[in-house]
């Protein structure tokens, strides 16, 4: 069935005049396979997660986007994007979180070909669409969706990237190879009388195969535990520490690069640097970065990926800043059957030091209830098929 077809029977189903009028498309793929997974290392197994096999999602989704010309070269958009992870498993994940409607990319906005595109609703930050997995034309993110994945916020590269709830964004047009974007996510719940915003902006410009881009984030009224890279999440309710996170900050900046020869041949890297306020006082500091490789071979590619996460920097006394190190590697690869479906296999390992807990962007492993102890190095490799509609 046709693209347009099933868009009418959708529109529908909605009671709403203007849905009429609007060009509607869904969109999504389901993405699954079977993996053989672990995570030891830690010494004590107790708080080790045992090799097993496993059954996983590579971060489904199903979405409905759709627009209305408003004239003069200007679009209303609006789109509404839920995912279908952990449907192997009913749809529940290892914490027992349950996907709801819409959980991923979910807005309204106005697109103007002059101006570009204002959003409002959930979105992932300009710091993700520009240099974190959010940029596809980049690419460095080389098994993005899969359990190989490594690009997230408890991963070893990307850390600053987020998908910002109750926020604004802008996205500019091409301007000669040039693109803008900026996003606020604000802080309505006003926690222990802190204003916990969000500001991200990032600037790219391609030309040809060269992809290049920077971008900056900062999280206010947000610390991290002192001598430790961990977000200080106390019970806000407890007297002793309401107020220790504000007046503080966490902030990112990145830069990426990617260029893709007419041979097939892919190259590109990131790197990142985070300076983090403690509640105690003082800052810490802590660095990524990644190179990735790529070479197709007509319907088939093979990726290479190597990342680290260095030393926590600044620490106090007696505190080592090594044990805060983490890297990965991947090797992966996929094989288009036809245009929307596509074979995939992968392989990665994650090696953290005594203090590190870096994990996989998607299908995480828990090695003790809903957290990974520290020290443990998640490990996997599977094969899986993606079929996109």
């Amino acid at each position: 069935m046709q693209k347009k077809n099933l868009a009418a029977i959708v529109a529908s189903l909605f009671i709403v005049p203007v849905a009429a009028h609007a060009d509607v498309t869904i969109y999504g793929f389901m993405s699954g396979g079977i993996e053989s997974a672990k995570a030891t290392g830690n010494g004590t197994a107790s708080k080790e997660y045992s090799s097993r096999t496993r059954v996983v999602d590579h971060n489904s989704r199903i979405g409905f986007k759709g627009w209305e010309d408003l004239g003069n070269g200007t679009k209303a958009i609006w789109q509404v994007e839920s995912s279908l992870r952990n449907f192997e498993q009913g749809g529940t994940n290892d914490k027992g979180q349950s996907a709801t409607f819409g959980t991923r990319n979910t807005f309204i906005g106005i697109d103007n070909n002059d101006f570009g595109k204002v959003l409002l609703g959930q979105n992932d930050s300009a710091y993700k669409m520009f240099t974190g997995s959010g940029n596809s034309a980049l690419g460095t993110d080389v098994m993005i969706n899969t359990t190989a994945d490594n690009f997230n916020a408890n991963s070893v590269n990307s850390r600053g990237e987020a998908r910002l709830a109750n926020s604004i964004h802008w996205f500019s047009p091409n301007w000669a190879g040039f693109k803008l974007g900026a996003s606020w996510g604000v802080d309505e719940a006003r926690i222990a009388g802190n204003d916990s915003k969000r500001i991200s902006l990032g600037l790219g410009y391609t030309w040809g195969s060269l992809n290049l881009a920077t971008a900056w984030d900062k999280q206010y009224d947000t610390a991290v535990k002192n001598n430790s890279n961990s977000y200080n999440t106390s019970p806000t309710n407890d007297p002793a520490v309401i107020g220790l996170n504000s007046g503080k900050n966490v902030s990112f900046y990145s830069i990426a690069a990617s260029y893709k020869f007419d041979s097939g041949t892919f190259i590109g890297g990131n790197y990142e640097w985070g300076n983090f306020d403690q509640v105690g006082g003082g800052q810490v500091k802590q660095d990524d970065w990644q190179i990735a490789l790529g070479q197709d071979f007509g319907a088939a590619s093979i990726k290479l990926a190597y990342g680290q996460l260095g030393a926590l920097k600044n620490v106090g006394a007696g505190v080592n800043g090594d044990d805060f190190k983490a890297k990965q590697w991947i090797l992966g690869g996929t094989y288009n059957l036809s245009k929307s479906t596509q074979l995939l296999a992968y392989a990665t390992k994650i090696t953290n030091n005594a203090k590190a807990s870096a994990n996989f962007a998607n299908n995480p492993i828990y090695s003790t209830g809903t957290s990974l102890d520290a020290g443990n190095d998640p490990q996997a490799f599977g094969i899986g098929m993606k079929v996109s509609f």
